[in-house]
């Protein structure tokens, strides 16, 4: 490849230029989000049941549904959540199965179990992932010129919504905030009774009446005519005179009114009653793109509807643009320090040329090829780039370093010096390249979660790495040229810098000498006997001691000025009253300093998935966005801890979780604690949970413990007496039609102009919906003449569960804690001993909250890391022809984790993923400088040194560059270890891992590579 390119250097000349030009075009133009897309295939079924309790809901909708949705293939789990009048069905899937594909084969089988659905029931099927959060929620609220909120929504679902649809940026809009238009037909039961009409009778005749009817067509040889008979009432007054029986129109027996329907959802945008405008991108989409084109349409819309207030209430946007634009400042920082490190340890501003000449190649490089494979920019993009520096740099330094070395002692012509000293490491460097690959290599087919969250990194690793060998002997050898065309002589700052470099590093050679001299005195083999086993206890004893105290975790907590709150207030509770009793909370809110918007969503709607699904009227999901942790002095959790304090101080609020943005890596693991119970009979679900939540609240480091549902709905039950309605010639059945108290649709109102519809739905006239003790005086039309309600049944109460829950086809209840940032092993580990003492029984009993991810995703992870050691091993053997030495290269990677244990309790890390994958990149770069000093410890044995010379030589020679590629690295992660970045609290324990690791592991590397390749060697 050198030949090729060195007789060719325009060629190479374009293609650095194409890949730059790319790159930068890559930089703009591609996706930007906070992290990748790691949630699995999901999607969700929703079905409106109107009038139904959960558990007729759980029992005659969702679990028929979950019964064939089970039978797919690659699905994962399936649960389902049952509020009064919906079920919402969940099917995840393994990540093999593709989002489309699962919604497909989930939709074949709704079809398959329609027919044992009830008659009115209509399930609808939804994608699901990271894609349904809000890019953006903007709350509409009038501003003046009479407008209500009726009217907001109407126009936000009839104009807004699709002016927004059509951008085809945005993927998708959705609109929350009840007041859901509807034309209400209020019936007056005594007014029916006294024309003797029944409630089912005026439905029915609503429905047939109410409706077109395409007859057919007519045609002959000239013509075509289609026959319609148009019954389809379009607004209130024509459905005022809608005929219900002979001489009778609808307004005799009912008031018409064009209004919204029963309020079961609201929402508030910034503390103030508001229509919610959710703006979700398409799956694999741009947050910012869409964002942008967003707001563009929204700008343009806000002077055609000067009457109405568009105030943005939550966003990613600013979230991902502070990262994005932190992570930019962290590389340029990271460049910055990798560069004084190398003028410090070489003090050549020719080898900095080199160096700063080589990094934007490299980026650049590696970004267009992310670019053309489809890929997009996010923290962890720029993570690897960061963590990939030192590797970077080092490998065009080795090159520069080794011409330099040519020209000065070997004394050779320029052109001489640059071929013959670029050929002379282009396979110490080549070994590198392809052992850091070999050993990372694995993690790129983890499977599931650690997969899908690294396999970025990873690659993006690689590709770098590919790139810098390639530049490092194309490119460092062209430009060398110029660097050296005035010769070699240093400048007078370069020479103090060299002084500088012997007065403190460089006196570091001798101590090493030292201890290889010591290691070879008398009773040589005792000496290194007892070297190995210092080094060994050391090892156990780090490991041992301190893993255990810094705890294990599948992602650290991070703060990203992001608090979600989930308040409950009583489950009878309207929509109205959780509104009143929140207001003052978010009157304190807002007054806070640090922040800067709010949303709020009560209850559900059918068909949207961002805001409050599953959600009853009385419960408040909260988003809050603060200002960013650079730009304020409290942490997210000493917030959090305030709101906390100040919703407990809330009339009958029954529960309050208050947790961080991504206090779970993934959006179906339900709460960092989650003891899930499940059952055949849900009745024995509450009880044994409360056990469980009263177990829970003692664990320390749990900011919230909180049960999914609870049997405290007041529910008023209607018991018939069959005997005196047959009596009457009446069943059960023909009586609850009569009671129209669900609201159900008897017609749809269409306007065939603009496109837009709305139900009409059958209510009876206040007072007989407000209060169920008035339904006594509801007349009852029976065969034997009209009879009050209390004729027939009587009306009692009792509790009933508010909302039940099933997983995996048995009923379930999740008891779940939210922390602050305690390791979620020490946690659960102590849940599950106050568990053990609670004796919950009659239940089984799981953890489904972060420790099961976590336990599969290490088991994965040390598979990889495994697979990677024994790949690296293959490469070395295949490499340097010896076992001996590739094992010895081998032996000295496992003392790196003495520094990388430290390094993670002297930052206060627990181990997880992140600092796994900071395992790995540790070994890449010591196996590196390895292969540095083995590869010349080779090249002394052949000018015939004995084996312990050769060892003395190697450690001489290669000292400044083992120490340089180490400090280089370090000095490029510390803007990663520190965290100079909103979200790099996630993936800093990679390198915190990775700079306790170099710092001890480079110190034992220059000591017991040598040692064992001349032990090894005397031995043979």
């Amino acid at each position: 490849m050198f030949d090729f390119f060195h007789r060719r250097p325009y060629l190479l000349y374009s293609l650095i230029a194409g890949f730059f030009v790319l790159g930068v075009y890559g930089l703009i133009g591609m996706p930007k989000n906070l992290f990748p897309d790691s949630d699995r295939p999901t999607i969700i079924v929703m079905s409106q049941v109107p009038g139904a309790t959960p558990n007729v809901v759980a029992a005659t909708v969702s679990k028929p549904i979950e019964e064939e949705v089970s039978t797919l293939s690659l699905i994962r789990q399936v649960s389902s959540v049952n509020i009064a009048g919906m079920s919402i069905v969940t099917a995840e899937f393994e990540y093999a199965k593709g989002l489309e594909p699962a919604a497909v084969d989930v939709n074949n089988a709704v079809n398959k179990v329609r027919g044992k659905l009830p008659r009115d029931v209509h399930p609808s099927i939804y994608m699901a992932g990271s894609h349904v959060l809000p890019v953006d929620v903007f709350a509409l609220s009038p501003a003046g010129g009479g407008l209500t909120l009726d009217d907001v929504r109407k126009i936000a679902e009839s104009d807004i919504k699709p002016a927004l649809l059509r951008n085809p940026q945005v993927g998708n809009v959705e609109v929350f905030g009840g007041y859901q238009s509807a034309i209400s037909i209020n019936v007056d039961p005594f007014r029916a009774k006294a024309v003797g009409l029944s409630l089912d009778r005026i439905a029915t005749t609503v429905r047939a009446l109410d409706l077109d009817v395409p007859v057919g067509f007519s045609k002959n040889a000239d013509s075509f005519f289609t026959i319609t008979v148009y019954g389809e009432r379009a607004g209130v007054d024509e459905l005022r005179m809608l005929p219900v029986a002979p001489n009778v129109r609808l307004s005799d027996i009912a008031d018409i009114r064009w209004e919204h329907q029963k309020r079961f959802s609201g929402y508030e945008g910034n503390g103030k009653a508001a229509i919610a405008l959710a703006i979700q991108r398409a799956p694999g989409g741009s947050v910012l793109s869409t964002s942008k084109a967003g707001r563009a349409v929204i700008e343009k819309l806000k002077p055609r509807y000067p009457n109405i207030r568009f105030a943005l209430a939550d966003t990613q946007r600013n979230l991902i643009q502070t990262a994005n634009t932190n992570m930019l400042d962290a590389l340029r920082d990271a460049i910055i320090f990798t560069l004084l490190v190398i003028l410090l340890f070489l003090g050549n501003l020719r080898a900095v040329a080199a160096a700063l000449a080589s990094i934007p190649m490299v980026f650049f490089a590696t970004l267009a090829i992310i670019w053309m494979t489809g890929g997009e920019l996010n923290i962890v993009i720029y993570t690897a780039i960061i963590l990939a520096l030192g590797m970077l740099v080092d490998d065009a330094v080795v090159v520069l370093e080794n011409i330099e070395r040519h020209l000065v002692e070997l004394k050779q012509d320029l052109d001489t010096a640059i071929i013959a000293g670029t050929k002379e490491v282009i396979a110490p460097v080549f070994a590198g390249t392809v052992a850091t690959v070999a050993i990372m290599f694995p993690f790129l087919f983890a499977g599931d979660f650690p997969q899908q969250i690294f396999r970025p990194l990873i690659s993006t690793l690689i590709i770098a790495l590919v790139v810098s060998y390639f530049l490092s002997i194309t490119f460092i050898p062209a430009i060398s040229f110029f660097l050296y065309r005035k010769g070699v002589s240093k400048t007078r700052f370069e020479r103090l810098l060299e002084r500088l470099y012997e007065k403190s590093f460089g006196r570091l050679v001798g101590p090493y000498l030292a201890i290889l001299q010591f290691s070879a005195r008398g009773r040589s083999g005792l000496r290194r006997l007892l070297m190995t086993v210092a080094v060994v206890a050391l090892l156990a004893f780090s490991v041992k001691s301190i893993m255990p105290v810094i705890g294990r975790d599948l992602m650290p907590p991070m703060d990203t000025g992001i608090i979600k709150a989930h308040v409950k207030f009583s489950a009878n509770a309207s929509v109205d009253t959780a509104e009143k009793r929140l207001k003052p909370f978010l009157e304190w809110l807002h007054q806070q300093p640090e922040v800067v918007m709010s949303s709020v969503s009560y209850g559900s709607e059918p068909g949207v998935l961002s805001l409050g699904s599953g959600s009853l009227p009385a419960e408040a999901m909260m988003t809050i966005n603060c200002v960013d942790r650079f730009h304020r002095k409290k942490s997210i959790w000493s917030i959090e801890d305030e709101i906390r304090s100040r919703l407990s101080g809330l009339r009958n609020i029954k529960a309050a979780d208050v947790y961080d943005f991504g206090a779970t890596p993934m959006s179906s693991i339900k709460a960092p604690i989650d003891v899930r119970l499940l059952a055949e009979d849900y009745h024995v679900l509450p009880d044994a949970a409360q056990k469980a939540a009263a177990a829970l609240g003692s664990v320390k480091g749990l900011t919230s413990v909180n049960t999914s549902w609870d049997n405290d709905f007041t529910e008023a039950r209607l018991n018939i007496d069959t005997n005196r309605a047959l009596a009457y010639g009446m069943t059960p059945v023909q009586i609850a039609a009569q009671l129209p108290l669900a609201g159900l649709p008897v017609a749809v109102s269409a306007n065939l102009v603009s496109m837009q519809n709305q139900f009409v739905r059958l209510y009876y006239n206040r007072p007989f919906d407000g209060n169920p003790d008035q339904l006594r005086l509801i007349p009852i039309q029976t065969p034997r003449g009209p009879v009050p309600l209390s004729a027939l049944a009587q009306i009692d109460y009792g509790l009933t569960a508010n909302k039940i829950e099933r997983n995996q086809m048995l009923y379930a209840l999740d008891v779940s804690g939210y922390r602050s940032r305690r390791a979620i092993s020490t946690l659960t580990e102590d849940a599950q001993t106050e568990l053990n003492k609670a004796g919950v029984k009659g239940v089984e009993i799981s953890q489904e909250g972060d420790i099961k991810q976590m336990q599969d995703s290490f088991q994965r992870m040390i598979k990889s890391i495994g697979i990677g050691v024994i790949l690296l091993l293959m490469a070395l053997v295949a490499i340097y022809q010896s076992v001996r030495l590739a094992v010895v290269m081998i032996l000295v990677l496992p003392l790196a984790m003495i520094g990388a244990s430290w390094g993670m309790l002297i930052f206060n890390k627990p181990s997880c993923m992140p600092s796994l994958v900071g395992i790995l990149l540790l070994f890449g770069i010591i196996i590196k400088n390895s292969i540095l000093l083995i590869d010349f410890y080779q090249e002394f044995r052949k000018k015939d040194e004995t084996p312990f010379e050769a060892a003395l030589e190697s450690v001489r020679v290669r000292f400044r560059p083992v120490f340089m590629t180490a400090f280089g690295t370090i000095a490029g992660m510390i803007p990663i270890a520190f965290e100079w970045a909103v979200g790099l609290e996630r993936l800093s324990p990679l390198a915190d891992v990775a700079v306790g690791g170099l710092l001890i592991g480079t110190v034992l590397t220059l000591i017991y590579i040598p040692m064992f390749a001349y032990s090894l060697e005397r031995k043979r």
